[in-house]
């Protein structure tokens, strides 16, 4: 006799590799009237997202579509599971994880990329030499670090290096720091999907005014923040990610530290007219910034240059 179990869906499992926020995506089933399953996700969020999809039990569907979905804003079909014909139970749960941005194969194909100096024109900023928090402790690290630091005065306005959508942003940390230059998770912050779909991390050690906010189109030089208020140290670490297939692939729901998914790319930076592009890797330089018209263009459409006034 043929039995059907009833539609269990469990708990869902989010995680968020940046930091944590809860409900950006919530997930919901729906029974079809041909008997298949529809999984839906509804994200409240600002730019791309993979959702990573678990089957933790499967019996009486077929799932032929990928673990990995692209989401954006909005409500949309995730998965559709359709019912085999004479199964003897019918029967799901699945849990998902979610991370920002779109899940890469391979590495980004133009690494060569150059960008600007994150500062307004003219502004002379200094380099500073950051870390990871493993390479702080002394911890052998699975991914391969790149940063850069930049050191500002108080009232300088901090800008975006390369076009992109803030995803997401945060001003809430009001004391500075004096201390360690690793990079963690609870400070002030302004995040960008940039047009190659890599994501890039302006995180700073300071109380700061945004001067953006989830969901703005950044142009290379636009201004993203401002020194507003006294600290002890006006400092920027900027690096720039990518959401890695091959490290996603791994299955770290039973992990009580999983690693991460996301892989370092390193960054050339414009250093002057006359200069050749440089990988900033060395501390206490100082650079005069400039933002040329060819480097700022290069990734907006006509509409957007003619705005700008560099066409």
């Amino acid at each position: 006799m043929k039995t059907c179990s009833c539609l269990l869906i469990l708990g869902l499992l989010c995680t968020f590799p940046l930091h944590a926020q809860e409900r950006l995506i919530t997930f919901t089933s729906e029974r079809n009237t041909d008997q298949s399953i529809s999984i839906y996700a509804d994200a409240q969020i600002f730019g791309d997202y993979t959702v990573k999809l678990f089957f933790t039990s499967l019996a009486g569907y077929r799932f032929s579509g990928s673990p990995f979905i692209t989401v954006t804003r909005g409500r949309r079909e995730i998965a559709r599971l359709m019912p085999e014909k004479n199964a003897l139970m019918y029967s799901l749960s699945y849990s998902t994880q979610y991370y920002p941005g779109t899940v890469l194969r391979n590495p980004p194909s133009d690494t060569g990329f150059i960008y600007l100096l994150p500062a307004t024109v003219d502004n002379v900023i200094r380099i500073s030499h950051v870390s990871s928090i493993e390479e702080r402790l002394g911890l052998k690290s699975a991914t391969t670090f790149f940063g850069t630091g930049f050191l500002y005065q108080q009232g300088d306005t901090v800008c975006a290096a390369r076009a992109g959508t803030v995803y997401d942003c945060s001003d809430q940390i009001k004391e500075g720091e004096n201390g360690t230059q690793s990079y963690k998770s609870n400070r002030n912050r302004v995040s960008v999907e940039q047009k190659d779909g890599t994501l890039a991390q302006y995180v700073f050690r300071s109380p700061i005014k945004l001067l953006v906010e989830p969901g703005d189109n950044v142009y290379p030089g636009q201004p993203i923040a401002v020194f507003d208020k006294p600290s002890p140290r006006y400092e920027v670490m900027f690096s720039v990610t990518y959401l890695d297939e091959k490290k996603i692939r791994i299955d770290t729901r039973e992990s009580t530290t999983p690693p991460s998914n996301y892989t370092f790319v390193p960054t050339l930076f414009h250093t002057g007219e006359e200069g050749p592009a440089d990988r900033l890797i060395t501390p206490n330089r100082t650079f005069k910034v400039s933002h040329p018209k060819p480097i700022v263009g290069l990734e907006l459409s006509k509409k957007e240059k003619k705005k700008l006034g560099i066409i």
